[in-house]
């Protein structure tokens, strides 16, 4: 069922073209030959045959076993090229959240799942905290990072379980971006939990993941069936999945759907109650 939902957008979007094409090809070799429409239209067929069968042996029904987990590494090394605009935006996004809730004076920051972070600077521009945490089990993300520095910030990068931190950390804000989604419901419930677990009490959590909005489904859907897909573990959430493992540990105080970004998410904004 899965290749399926690759397979069928991959082979109408070739027959949609195959009609184009076919279409464009006849008009030309009448203009440029003057052949008759029913040679024209035997030429063109025939040389379109022989590329829809290359195109469906190696691209539309290519045998292979399908991801299971989406590859960071190579993620890291090649971006699409619309990250840069969707992360600026984010970015802008998540700041004035943590800015409008966050205490007056943050000393400490954390990001789970960061490797690489697309958001270091602009965090470390908007809130001057003194310390930036980063937890993440991507090795060559955070080498990434390494190199970059904190800009302006003491960075602290940790090769940890995002799901169970082993670190003596009170951070004043913690967030994420596009982590929750890659786990089983489990297993977001217990990413939800770790940011709480390294946040001070009264400190505030932020919290952004893909959610299933009729754009996310139709812009996945199209993604999919072009092959340009690279996240084969992230599962769409409902918000009120996450309010429910949110709710064991402090208190919803904002949350907006970022539409620009297509692939549409849910921010949540959240503090942890003074006695967690």
């Amino acid at each position: 069922r899965e290749r399926h939902r690759v397979t069928l957008p991959r082979y109408l979007l070739l027959v949609a073209a195959s009609g184009l094409a076919s279409y464009a090809l006849i008009g030309a070799l009448r203009d440029a030959f003057g052949l008759p429409v029913l040679a024209a239209k035997a030429t063109a067929e025939t040389a379109l045959f022989l590329v829809n069968f290359l195109v469906q042996r190696d691209v539309v029904f290519r045998r292979h076993e399908p991801a299971t987990a989406t590859d960071w590494d190579r993620y890291y090394r090649s971006s699409p090229f619309t990250a840069r605009w969707t992360r600026c935006y984010t970015a802008r996004v998540l700041t004035r959240a943590l800015r409008r809730f966050a205490s007056a004076r943050v000393e400490s920051v954390a990001e789970l799942g960061g490797a690489n972070s697309c958001f270091l600077e602009a965090v470390v521009r908007t809130l001057r905290p003194r310390v930036y945490h980063v937890l993440d089990t991507n090795r060559y993300g955070l080498e990434l990072l390494r190199r970059r520095g904190g800009g302006g910030a003491s960075l602290q990068l940790h090769r940890a379980n995002v799901l169970q931190p082993d670190l003596a950390l009170q951070a004043d804000a913690v967030f994420s971006v596009g982590l929750i989604e890659h786990f089983d419901p489990d297993r977001t419930r217990e990413a939800v939990s770790a940011h709480f677990r390294l946040l001070k009490p009264g400190g505030v959590a932020v919290i952004s993941f893909p959610t299933p909005t009729a754009l996310y489904r139709a812009a996945r859907w199209v993604a999919e069936g072009l092959g340009l897909w690279r996240f084969p573990d992230e599962r769409p959430l409902e918000a009120a999945e996450v309010r429910r493992a949110i709710a064991a540990h402090g208190e919803v105080l904002y949350e907006t759907t970022l539409w620009p970004l297509v692939f549409t998410q849910r921010l949540m904004v959240a503090r942890k109650a003074h006695g967690e």
